[in-house]
This record gives C-alpha cells, sequence and structure tokens, in this order.
C-alpha cells in the first residue's frame, strides 16, 4: 500500500508498533497509535512516500530510489531498490515476497526486503501510485485509470479498472474484496482482481488519496478532510474526521484501531471508524503522506 503508517505485530513478543512517514525524512514511532517518538529514517531530507510491514521486516520507500529496511521500527538500513534516483511510490507484502512500485511505471520485487529485481509492471512509463496483495493476487494501480494483477510479481497482466483515464491512487484488500480509490471520487471493487465494479464512494468529485479495510469495516479518505466507511464496499457513509478542510493522505487499521493522517501533520485515530480522535503525531506541520498496518 501508498505512503505509511505502520502498525506491526512482529513475532515473538515484540510491543506492535506504529510507524508514520512523510516530507523531510520524517519517520516517527508509537506502541499505541497517542505517544509518538521521532526516529532517524536514513532518508535524509528526501520524502518517504510508503511504509509496510511482513514477515519481521519493515521496509519504507520514497524520493531518489531511496529504501530502507529495519526490524524493529527503531533501526533503519538504506537498500540498493533498483530504481535508480526514481521515485518509489509505495510497497506492500505478501506470500512471501515484497513489492515496490514508482514512477515511470518501475516495479521491483524482493524475498528478503534486501535485494530487489526489476520487473516489467505493464504500465509502460505511467506511474504506478499504490499496490497491494491479498488472496494469492497482488494488485498494483496509477495514472491512466491503469490496474495490472499478480499471481506471482513476476508476470502481469493489465485489467479494465472502471476508472477509464482517470487516475488510482490507492488500492486495499479485505474480507475477500479489492477496493481501488482515485481522482474525481472514484472507487471501483472487485472480488477477484480482475473484473471491476464502479461504486459510488460518497466522495462527489473529490480526489480519494486512500483505503483500507479492518474489522469488518472499509475506510476511504482524501481530499477536504473527507472521510467515508462502508461495511460491504459498496455503500459508504460519510464521517466527520476531525481534520476540516485539510487533505488526508491515508489511513490504515491494526490492532483495534484505525489510524488516519495527512497534511500539516495531522494524525487521528478510531476505535470503530466512526468518531475519530486528533493526535500529536511529531511531524509538527510537516506533511504525513500516508498510512499502511502490518
Amino acid at each position: 500500500m501508498l505512503l505509511g503508517i505502520l502498525n506491526a505485530q512482529a513475532a515473538g513478543g515484540v510491543l506492535a508498533l506504529y510507524v508514520a512517514v512523510g516530507d523531510s525524512g520524517t519517520l516517527t514511532t508509537s506502541p499505541d497509535g497517542t505517544t509518538w517518538t521521532t526516529r532517524t529514517s536514513g532518508f535524509g531530507t528526501n520524502i518517504i512516500f510508503g511504509v509496510t510491514y511482513g514477515d519481521g521486516l519493515y521496509v519504507a520507500v520514497g524520493n531518489s530510489g531511496t529504501l530502507t529496511t529495519s526490524t524493529d521500527g527503531t533501526t533503519w538500513t538504506t537498500r540498493t531498490s533498483g530504481f535508480g534516483t526514481t521515485g518509489i511510490n509505495g510497497v506492500t507484502y505478501g506470500d512471501g515476497l515484497y513489492a515496490a512500485v514508482g514512477n515511470f511505471g518501475k516495479l521491483s520485487t524482493s524475498t528478503d526486503g534486501t535485494t530487489w529485481t526489476t520487473r516489467t509492471s505493464g504500465f509502460g512509463t505511467t506511474n504506478i501510485a499504490g499496490v497491494t496483495h491479498g488472496d494469492g493476487v497482488y494488485v498494483a494501480v496509477g495514472g491512466s485509470g491503469i490496474l495490472t494483477t499478480s499471481t506471482d510479481g513476476t508476470t502481469w497482466t493489465t485489467r479494465t479498472s472502471g476508472f477509464g483515464t482517470t487516475g488510482i491512487n490507492g488500492v486495499t484488500y479485505g474480507d475477500g474484496l479489492y477496493a481501488a480509490v482515485g481522482n474525481s471520487g472514484k472507487l471501483s471493487t472487485s472480488t477477484d482482481g480482475t473484473t471491476w465494479t464502479t461504486r459510488t464512494s460518497g466522495f462527489g468529485t473529490t480526489f480519494i488519496r486512500g483505503v483500507t479495510y479492518g474489522d469488518g469495516l472499509y475506510v476511504a479518505v482524501g481530499d477536504s478532510g473527507t472521510l467515508t466507511t462502508s461495511p460491504d464496499g459498496t455503500t459508504w457513509t460519510t464521517r466527520t474526521s476531525g481534520f476540516g478542510t485539510t487533505a488526508i493522505n491515508g489511513v490504515t487499521y491494526g490492532d483495534g484501531l484505525y489510524a488516519a493522517v495527512g497534511n500539516f501533520g495531522k494524525l487521528i485515530t478510531s476505535t470503530d471508524g466512526t468518531t475519530w480522535t486528533t493526535r500529536t503525531s511529531g511531524f509538527g506541520t510537516t506533511t504525513i503522506r500516508g498510512v499502511t498496518f502490518g
């Protein structure tokens, strides 16, 4: 998934940890979503666009092809991503494989987070905005309504997304359903990653920046502080986010808590997706680029 805040529950009794990332290489962690501690990310002043967790490892990605990994969310090691100086926009983990996506259609995979192999994404030179994994299928989304799927991370097949030429900004999987969101309030769902159905998102023409699933609820977020929820991916209800008119860039669910992040360092949490509480993120007024959970 896209840009990130991560709540990761590692094996072996390691404390569950949320990790938020954003502009100026800022990265903060929290054990509860309430109290946040700034960490050294290894990005310098580069923007961090995304973070994920899988198989005992956090992976963060961002500007200038920068990719770092961490086993504890505190100490981060720079890796060679295979992107050169091209920006990496998102990263996910599933079925023993990390997949990172970025500008100019670049996509790379890794089995260990250290050694990365470039793949042909099916996007040509179109930017890829996000990627997810669920039920044995990887789904990548990006500019011009392009959506591709893969069962192994190596061979990618283009699908009809239902977005036309409208950009797709994010995608998630949960409870047997993939959900993709994008510009102009567009949202579509699929049970198999192949056939997609357009839904009414509740955003009107407002851009949707991110989407997640957890505890029986899908949550979509976007510009103008808009946040909607759905129990089934079909019917969406607008909620009061606490962001006012500030853009929300990403959302995740983990350990009984939804967390949404956005511009001006804003961060909110909710136990039910309906009532949201503003938290001090540790970013000051620096933009937080997204949210994820693992």
